[in-house]
């Protein structure tokens, strides 16, 4: 199941899609690191795209790592709350769930 926090990463246009990336066997943001599974995968969700077909799209953990990061250091310089304590921030504690999934 998809979290919440990976909605702020971005994504490309789902029309610029191979058929695999759209299929979540390969990964959103660079479809050349080969074909991803349960262990090498994040799961980004469903999304509808315009054509009315339903997407299951995964990254590869190299590439969501290189995106959450900076996403987790922007949403923690900008948010009170995390400045005291991330843990009390579903957002500030969601991303940095997510930077531990990417290191597994």
């Amino acid at each position: 199941m998809r979290t919440a926090v990976a909605d702020l990463l971005p994504l490309p246009a789902l029309e610029g899609l191979t058929d695999q990336q759209r299929r979540g066997t390969a990964c959103v943001w660079n479809h050349g690191h080969g074909s991803l599974t349960t262990t090498t995968a994040i799961d980004l969700g469903e999304r509808q795209a315009s054509d009315g077909t339903t997407c299951f799209l995964r990254g590869c953990k190299a590439c969501a790592q290189a995106l959450v990061i900076p996403t987790l250091q922007d949403h923690t310089n900008s948010c009170e709350q995390c400045v005291d304590d991330y843990t009390r921030c579903e957002t500030g504690a969601g991303l940095v769930r997510l930077v531990r999934e990417t290191r597994r």
